[in-house]
């Protein structure tokens, strides 16, 4: 990793040109005063950068969901780390998200309980436990001897099938020995018939035999021991895991019942419980969710304190509100007529009825009947009443009427644990923990249990540590030890899930509780959060770049926080920290002090070296570290006795205990304490709220207190939070104060404005006809770039100054010195105080700003262009110029001052602008108001009046009174934090600076996590079948990952490494990204450290669609269409004259002209193909006075509104007007014209006619339906041709988008082809488009093959059209880009864009693929090509410090290409990156550094690592396979080569000219093994697949006469019988299709499975073990072993199914075995245990015998289909074609001699994923077929198997345009010799290693 990122000419925002260095690895902090360019060089900058290039890499899917960061504004960044952002905005706001879930420690939790966790019944409370043979015979023993040893008899018991007698059951049971039942039983089942769609399930009760068959009689005392115990196991087995013990004292005395079971089954209660998996325990999963609240833990009821509100007032007063009003009066009514009857007292006030009472008249009668009588003749109660009103909840009026009574409760089903009762039954731990009276136990919802019984219970459940505090969930665990169960997994979650905890407790956040909801909580609270989050992932190599950590810590908790950031310094990390705090700068390796001043006074670089250093600087920051300038507190005010005060009393709101204060009024008070202490809760909880209510308006309830007084000397009261302000660019510091409007008003009384009549109004840039109407006031033209950051362009129009001219020309006179609106705007706050001179109005708007610091605001400077500093002194100013305006020294009447009440204000301010704010906290003070303010700044705690500290600590060591006073006597308090932080202060600050936060000496070094040295380390990884492994992962080299197929490798690599570091980057981005992006859950690994951002490269199956293109996969194609949008002129199709605005006078005329006489209707276009109800834009259509809209071609009237369909695009138009053109009635036409051009913002169009023509008046006509062939005509102020007036849409980047209907051409729909039966609806992406497509391919007509309409096309730049240019090959793309000159608003324009281009068309140059077209369809590239434009993406992000994971990235290369690869990838790894690569290409494996060798075997076999170390330690390793190929590679060839005769028949293939082929003549000689070879892109598929595979599939047996296509002729093919082509493609869409009913043997299992005993008796037919139809298979997942849990919004996630747990089949179908083994389980097998297992059955012995011998032995016989690779595809298709083959009878039984059918099989790349050891196996495999006398034909790069061909065809010689021609054809001995073929050569190199004698094959 290179040691610096260079930042080249930042220019973000104020940055003045800088150039910076950061070395990595060290922490920076970057200091200066508010709004001086920090935020813009450490967020918009450095990690906007950071995170942009790393986003990049994922999907384009996934990207669309996460914030790309606009790309900065900066020449050029070198060597950035993926960067995350740690600041204190809370991104979360569903309250799905809690403390458990962002630390991550839920997860840990749940994992724990689904592990460890003991179960107890919900009826007798005692543990429930899984029970086997042995301790059912020790407790059946146990029970006897306390009985004095009684009779026992063991039975099991037998359902009897419905579909069978109990005769033929008990005959089945004779059968097997079984004649004694002890009695039967018959149960009534009630069956819910699978619902249908529509119709409701009816549930039959059945009765349901149940026969106790007797297994053993004995006494437990004389049973010998293996009787007893087989009689256990017998009845268990039989009795599906439950037995029933009679036991009596004698032969007819009574019975008692002893049962036992195998599940998790409490046998006393008879109760079944569900075997838990760790999401049984997580809320946010369907499984463990509590169905009611789905997970919320509260759900929307009617709440009774609101109903009734006042429980003074009896019920004849009026208790129940809502039976107040007039419509539902008579409830009240009748509830008096019942009340006497029930003895209920009217007229007592509800509160002191009793509760029989209350629940009478709130549930209703309690023998109520029901139905519809009922509610005539018997009270019905509060509850049934709201019932019924929700059953009416659709009229609106009902629902305003029940949301006044509603409110959130705890949700009643799982009493707010938000999980399944089920779950609260699991308890982890093995002492009771003492009864806590804070937080008492949970009680389980549906149990029976006492208070007692819960507190005796060990341990506790999930919701009991959900609700402690964090310290107390430490403790717990730090308690917990497991005696056996205890194991390396288990101590790694309790170290994982402690060393999270311990984090919490570190960074002070040990009051929180894990189900606090995340967006309860404060910024510095997320902050710090977020960082042990990130301190937990481990993740290295990144940047965090963080926002004044220091927030709301209070100066004792400092130092945790520094701790925390060293560590993930320690850890290989480089943080950058933007903080004003001192004690976070003195930990700084190294400061960047910017200045000098804010805004663009801004934005340099002051000091930069080491903290030591700063103290001496003549900066500011400097100088007030040296002590040189300090903050004042300017004239205290005396708190005296008879200082008016507010007194709280009796305070208890969370862990606030019992306190009272009393807060002095008109002085600054500041409430201090440590984290957690209570301050909030006092301020915005209590008081707040409290003075609220007092005062009766709207607000939350406050939390529980005594009194409040004194509340009324204050006129109102104000909170000052953390929120953000206004975001539109319109809103300006100006108009925020309020000093807009004097000045707006001074302008309208300049005499010019009298004499235009200009209002106030007409100088508003908001609204108002005064300013330009282009830029709707705001100054700017915002050109939106949809994937590059915006451009703001000045406003062409006004140029910036935000007014139409004639505004302009209205100046004010003042002082000899006049200016205009927009001079005024362009002047700072300074310059306009002293220019306004006089003028109080615009003075005492202004002077706030002054006050806080912002004098060097410009008047008219954009919100969102302030920082986050620089916003909340503003929002402060606001309040300043609020309180100024009502002084209280202007008026002689004594008026109440305003209590303001402030959170953390200083939050982002500099100590120099803390000293203006004091100033500004003292004016406020002046003028009488008083200043309540939580605070941690000491500074502003110094110069406080009046202090109030809580504490001692946080949580529930907090919440007392520690004392109030001044500074001074805080400073005196013994166990006052905040006064031991004083003091140190003082001392500091008086020894000027020389101890100034001495640091407390820690190593650091010592304390870091996981040690990571140089290295990733993945510690037991148990994922698939790796068995427990742990690897080691060099950071920045080489790695080779190899092995034999399907032994783990990609697990490793992809499942595990690449997940884990994907995962643990996404975890710091916004919830919501991370929830699309989410990639596979955690994997199953103790431990992975050291783990930098991972990026894959695979080998997608898939290469794209149809209507993806090389431009598109590059996003050459993204950038084109944004150029072509900015640029580009548009022609008119027809006329080909440039296209330009109309204005209305010119259609007006052109209306009357072509219309004259008819009747035409106006439409304004509202939305044009948007997603959306627009139920608000019919409501604001009606309001407006419309009765219509026009919804996609048709008349809608806007009320009733219709509910759209939210998901497809509608078009709505508003019709403005109707009318009959005609010259009398030409004002009314304009005017119509220009009320649709307002609407439609420039445009409109045109229905015309709307009637038929004739002489009926305009009433008549509107009387009718208008025409349906009225033609739509749009007009424009903005775009028509000027030749034929045709107007065109505003043009959009999706124009030019061939997957968009607004730009694809009308007839192929953006494929450039003519696929029949391709229609809008498809993507292009589906197989059948693809792969599977069978039909012609022909250019589309239309388009000519350009994918563009018309419209489209016509637009060009650089007389180019887009189509143009995206049809040049790369190399000559590069050279147009190259040689580009632009200036002016165009090179702005395209400056960013046109770097992205030519960056991507380099890096395609340089991975060797120039010859390619950028519109070369995606389905036409070779696999080989696809991955290579994907590594030549990642070659453009110019990352370092990512861990690259390539998927065999050789797949494809012929071995020239290959070493183009290999220096791409050394150059990936040169900028300092990781290279993980699973490959078995032995030139790769040759240049690695390290080598990661897995097996021994593959599936269950491997997963294990065989050698790791360097290609000579490899070598050397006597166990590794691949070290062995590696020392002696295979000898070539391997059997003797087929001579091919000069008048051997041939295939002939005359004049190949499909594609690039150019008039190839090549010939393959019948009934021997040929190869197609050449470099990539030369030609081979087109001329094996396209063209003799495509004619001859079609020619060879039909009858017709052939027609050849794409060559002249093919000969010699009439002696083939079939033509086979097994490809790559995948063999099946569902997770049901599997290689064991792909081949075709499933169906013999099936068989053998019908035939068991057990089947039989249950009378199932081979149909019952079909996982893909009928009752066998599990109901859950239909037999597909997964569920897919749909979840809005997110992407569908495969869960296996908690019902079978994988195994498709439900339990009953799973109890039948054969040899032992399940259905289900047989799926699970892999092939090589199949083999051994059947054996003995040929049918189904011969499919495995050769799936293993092509290499497939490790699949499982129940792989999903979609789980395969490519490669692996291929080889199952082979094994079902060899199968039909029969390769091994050449006669058949008739007796008289058979030819096999003679057939030619075309292979393309085979050898793709094989390890060296499968090759061998493939070329046996092929060299059986042509035994067989089969030709086969071979599209292959590998050597091995090139060396084996008996015949070469080798094209070539380059790609592309460059290939395309016969090189040469022949034996390999022919091709070795021709110089000119880049495979000869290769093939020559290969064999002097490899060849073997001839000789040695002759004497075999």
């Amino acid at each position: 990793m290179s040691s610096e990122i260079r930042i080249f000419g930042a220019r973000q925002n104020t940055l003045k040109n800088l150039n910076v260095r950061i070395k990595t690895g060290e922490l920076l902090v970057i200091t200066g005063v508010s709004g001086s360019g920090k935020s813009s060089l450490a967020f918009d900058t450095l990690y906007a950068e950071g995170q942009r290039r790393y986003v990049e890499t994922f999907s384009p899917y996934a990207r669309q969901f996460l914030d790309r960061m606009d790309k900065p504004q900066v020449d050029r960044i070198e060597g950035i780390l993926p960067a995350i952002a740690i600041d204190q905005v809370n991104p979360v706001r569903n309250s799905r998200s809690t403390v458990g879930t962002m630390t991550e420690l839920n997860d840990y939790i749940k994992l724990l309980y689904a592990r460890l966790g003991e179960l107890y019944c919900r009826q007798c409370a005692h543990p429930v436990r899984r029970d086997n043979a042995d301790s059912i015979a020790k407790q059946i023993r146990k029970l006897a001897a306390d009985q004095d040893d009684p009779r026992l008899v063991l039975t099991f018991a037998v359902k009897v099938p419905a579909n069978f007698t109990q005769q033929e059951i008990e005959t089945l049971l004779h059968q097997q020995g079984y004649t004694r039942l002890h009695h039967e039983e018959t149960q009534t089942v009630t069956v819910t018939s699978s619902p249908k769609k529509g119709k409701s399930s009816k549930a039959a009760p059945t009765e349901q035999k149940l026969l106790y068959v007797i297994q053993d009689r004995f006494r437990a005392s004389t049973v010998e021991p293996e009787r007893f115990m087989e009689a256990i196991e017998a009845a268990l087995r039989h009795g599906q895991g439950k037995l029933t013990v009679y036991a009596s004292a004698s032969a007819d005395g009574p019975e008692t019942a002893w049962r036992f079971s195998q599940g998790l089954h409490c046998a006393q209660c008879d109760i079944e419980y569900s075997t838990p998996v760790a999401s049984t325990f997580s809320f946010n999963s369907p499984l463990g969710a509590c169905e009611s609240c789905r997970g919320f833990g509260r759900v929307m009821g009617i709440d009774y304190g609101l109903v009734v509100p006042d429980p003074s007032k009896s019920l004849l007063e009026g208790a129940i509100r809502p039976w107040q009003t007039a419509s539902y009066k008579e409830c009240q009514v009748e509830m008096e007529r019942y009340a006497p009857a029930a003895g209920v007292r009217l007229a007592v006030p509800w509160k002191d009825l009793s509760q029989e009472e209350r629940d009478w008249v709130i549930k209703g009668t309690p023998d109520w009947k029901g139905g519809n009588q009922a509610w005539k003749t018997q009270w019905y109660g509060a509850q049934r009443f709201f019932d019924w009103l929700e059953s009416r909840a659709y009229k609106m009026h009902v629902r305003v009427l029940l949301s006044k009574y509603r409110s959130y409760n705890t949700c009643p089903a799982c009493a707010g644990s938000r999980l399944k009762p089920e779950a609260s039954l699991w308890r982890v731990g093995d002492q009771a923990a003492p009864a806590d009276s804070r937080y008492p136990r949970f009680m389980p919802v549906h149990s029976n249990w006492l208070r007692e019984q819960l507190d005796a219970m060990p341990g506790l459940s999930v919701p009991d540590l959900m609700r402690l505090p964090i310290e107390h969930v430490r403790t717990f665990f730090r308690g917990l030890h497991f005696g056996d169960a205890r194991d390396a997994a288990i101590d790694l979650l309790l170290k994982e899930t402690l060393s999270r905890l311990d984090y919490l407790c570190d960074v002070g956040l040990s009051y929180l509780s894990l189900d606090r909801q995340s967006r309860t909580l404060s910024g510095g609270e997320v902050q710090r959060i977020n960082l042990t989050t990130a301190l937990g992932t481990s993740l290295v190599n990144t940047l965090f770049v963080l926002d004044e950590p220091s927030i709301g810590l209070h100066p004792r908790d400092m130092h945790r926080i520094i701790e925390v950031m060293h560590r993930l310094r320690g850890n290989g990390n480089t943080l950058v920290v933007v903080e004003h705090d001192p004690q976070v700068m003195v930990a700084a390796d190294r400061i960047l002090d910017m200045g000098p001043g804010p805004g663009e006074r801004g934005g340099q670089i002051l000091f930069d070296g080491s903290p030591q250093a700063l103290r001496g600087a003549e900066t500011l920051t400097g100088r007030y570290l040296s002590g040189e300038l300090s903050i004042e507190s300017p004239r205290p005010m005396p708190v005296a006795e008879n200082t008016p005060r507010l007194l709280l009393e009796d305070v208890s709101a969370h862990n606030l205990r019992h306190i009272s204060v009393s807060i002095p009024l008109g002085r600054l008070v500041c409430i201090t304490g440590v984290s957690g202490s209570g301050k909030s809760t006092l301020i915005q909880d209590v008081l707040y709220p409290a003075i609220l209510k007092q005062q009766g308006k709207p607000t939350e309830a406050p939390g529980p207190y005594g009194a409040l007084l004194g509340a009324e000397q204050i006129a109102e009261v104000v909170m000052v939070d953390q929120t953000p302000i206004g975001k539109t660019a319109r809103s300006n510091p100006a108009s925020y104060v309020g000093a807009f409007d004097p000045i707006r008003k001074l302008f309208a009384q300049a005499p010019l404005s009298k004499e235009r009549s200009y209002t106030p109004g007409t100088f508003s840039f908001n609204s108002g006809d005064g300013r330009c109407p282009t830029c709707g006031g705001t100054g700017f033209e915002h050109i939106e770039m949809q994937f590059l950051s915006d451009v703001y362009l000045r406003c062409p129009d006004c140029d910036g100054k935000r007014f139409r001219p004639e505004v302009l020309e209205v100046r004010i006179e003042h002082f000899g010195r006049s200016a205009s609106i927009d001079e005024v705007l362009d002047m700072t706050v300074h310059q306009a105080m002293e220019f306004f001179e006089g003028l109080r109005d615009v003075q005492t708007g202004l002077a706030p700003l002054a006050d806080v610091g912002l004098d060097y605001l410009k008047l008219g400077q954009p919100v969102p262009t302030l920082s986050g500093g620089e916003a909340q002194r503003l929002k402060l100013a606001a309040y300043l110029a609020q309180a100024s305006r009502t002084r209280l020294s202007q008026v002689k009447v004594a008026k109440k001052g305003n209590l303001f009440l402030f959170d953390e204000p200083t939050t982002g301010l500099h100590f120099d602008d803390i000293a203006r704010l004091m100033r500004a906290f003292r004016k406020l003070l002046a003028a009488g108001h008083s200043l309540l303010i939580i605070e941690h700044n000491l500074d502003l705690i110094r110069a406080a009046d009046w202090i109030i500290d809580l504490g001692p600590e946080g949580g529930e060591h907090g919440g007392q009174l520690l004392g109030t006073g001044t500074p001074t006597d805080i400073m005196a308090l013994e166990q006052s934090h905040t006064g031991h932080a004083l003091n140190e202060y003082e001392q500091a600050i008086l020894g000027k600076g020389s101890a100034l936060f001495q640091e407390p000496e820690v190593d650091y070094k010592a304390s870091s996590g996981g040690s990571n040295d140089g290295q990733i380390a993945i510690l037991n990884a148990r994922e698939h079948n790796l068995k427990n492994i742990s690897v080691h992962i060099p950071h920045n080299t080489f790695t080779v990952v190899t092995g034999v197929s399907g032994s783990g490798k990609s697990t490793l690599a992809f499942d595990i490494l690449f997940n884990e570091g994907q995962r643990r980057y996404l975890e710091s981005l916004n919830a919501y990204a991370r929830a699309i992006v989410q990639p596979a859950g955690q994997p199953d690994v103790d431990a992975i450290y050291g783990i930098p951002p991972t990026v894959a490269i695979e080998q997608r199956t898939s290469r794209g669609g149809r209507k993806s293109t090389v431009a598109t996969m590059t996003e050459i194609h993204h950038f084109l269409r944004l150029l072509y949008v900015k640029l580009a002129t548009q022609y008119c199709p027809d006329c080909h004259v440039p296209v330009a605005p109309q204005t209305a006078e010119q259609i007006a005329a052109q209306l009357l002209r072509d219309h004259k006489g008819e009747h035409i209707g106006l439409l304004a276009p509202l939305v044009t193909a948007r997603k959306g109800y627009y139920t608000d834009l019919a409501k604001w259509a009606q309001g407006k006075g419309y009765t219509h809209l026009r919804v996609d071609g048709e008349f809608i009237p806007v009320n009733p509104w219709p509910r759209l369909d939210r998901y497809s695009e509608h078009t709505l138009e508003l019709p403005v007007a109707d009318l009959i053109i005609d010259p009398r009635h030409e004002l009314q036409l304009r005017q119509a014209i220009r009320e649709a051009l307002e609407l439609g913002h420039g445009s409109f169009s045109v229905l015309a006619p709307l009637t038929p023509s004739g002489a009926m008046s305009l009433e008549q006509r509107r009387q009718g339906q208008p025409l349906p062939t009225a033609s739509q005509q749009h007009f424009s102020v903005k775009r028509a041709c000027p030749c034929c007036g045709t107007s065109f849409p505003e043009p959009d980047p999706r124009m030019f988008s061939y997957n968009s209907k607004h730009g694809w051409c009308k007839d192929c729909f953006g494929t450039g082809l003519k696929l029949t039966g391709f229609d809008q609806e498809q993507t292009g992406e589906e197989n059948s488009w693809n792969n599977g497509y069978e039909g012609e391919a022909v250019e589309c007509p239309s388009c000519h093959g350009q994918r563009l309409n018309p419209v489209s096309l016509a637009f060009e730049w650089r007389d180019q059209s887009i189509a143009k240019l995206a049809g040049l090959p790369v190399d000559e793309a590069q050279d147009f880009f190259g040689s580009l000159n632009m200036s002016g608003r165009e090179a702005d324009i395209a400056r960013d864009i046109l770097n992205e281009i030519r960056s991507r068309l380099d890096f395609m140059h340089e991975v060797g693929l120039g010859y390619l077209a950028l519109d070369r369809a995606a389905p036409t590239l070779s696999g080989g090509e696809a991955q290579r434009i994907r590594l030549a993406a990642q070659l453009g992000s110019n990352l370092q410090g990512v861990c690259y994971v390539l998927d065999e990235p050789t797949i494809g290369l012929h071995p020239r290409d290959n070493q183009i690869l290999l220096n791409a990838m050394a150059r990936l790894e040169g900028n300092g990156n990781t290279l993980v690569v699973v490959e078995h290409d032995e030139d790769t494996i040759r240049r690695a550094q390290h080598i990661i060798d897995m097996g021994p075997g593959a599936g269950k076999r491997g997963g294990e690592v065989i050698a790791q170390g360097t290609l000579a330690e490899i070598e050397a390793n006597p166990n590794s396979l691949t070290g062995r190929y590696l020392r002696e590679p295979l000898k070539h060839p391997m059997q003797a080569r087929r001579p091919v005769q000069a008048d051997a028949p041939m295939l002939t293939v005359h004049d190949a000219s499909l594609h690039n082929l150019n008039k190839v003549q090549a010939g393959i000689p019948l009934g021997k093994l040929s190869l197609v070879t050449g470099v990539s892109g030369s030609g081979k598929s087109t001329f094996a697949r396209d063209v003799l595979l495509d004619n001859l599939q079609r020619v060879v047996g039909s009858k017709e006469k052939p027609v050849w296509q794409g060559c002249s002729s093919i000969s010699g093919w009439e002696s083939l019988d079939r033509v086979l082509e097994v490809d790559q493609t995948p063999i099946g869409k569902t997770p049901r299709s599997c290689p064991a009913t792909y081949i075709g043997f499933w169906d013999e299992v099936r068989k053998l499975f019908a035939n068991t005993n057990d089947a039989r008796l249950r009378g199932w037919s081979a149909s019952r073990f079909s996982f893909n139809t009928g009752d066998g298979r599990c109901p859950l997942c239909e037999g597909q072993g997964m569920r897919t849990l749909e979840m809005s919004f997110l992407p569908d996630v495969k869960v296996p199914c908690d019902a079978c747990h994988g195994q498709r089949f439900n339990p009953e179908t799973l109890a039948v075995t054969w040899r032992d083994v399940s259905a289900g389980q047989l799926l699970q097998m892999d092939v090589d245990e199949a083999v051994e297992y059947f054996a003995a059955h040929p049918k189904i012995l011969r499919p495995l015998q050769l799936m293993q011998s092509v290499g497939l032995g490790y699949l499982t016989l129940g792989q999903p289909s979609p789980t395969l690779s490519g490669g692996e595809a291929q080889r199952v298709k082979l094994v079902s074609e060899l199968v039909k083959a029969r390769l091994d009878e050449g006669l058949t039984r008739t007796g008289r001699a058979y030819k096999a059918p003679h057939t030619l099989y075309v292979l393309d790349e085979p050898s793709v994923g094989l390890s060296m050891a499968d090759v061998e196996k493939l070329i046996v495999v092929l060299h059986r077929l042509v035994d067989a006398g089969h030709t086969v034909l071979v599209i292959e790069h590998n050597l091995d198997l090139i060396a084996e061909a008996d015949w070469i065809v080798d094209l070539g010689p380059e790609g592309g345009s460059g290939g395309g021609r016969l090189v040469v054809q022949g034996t390999p001995d022919q091709v070795q010799a021709n110089h000119a073929s880049h495979t000869g050569m290769a093939l020559a190199e290969f064999l002097k290693e490899h060849g073997a004698c001839m000789a040695d094959l002759k004497t075999d």
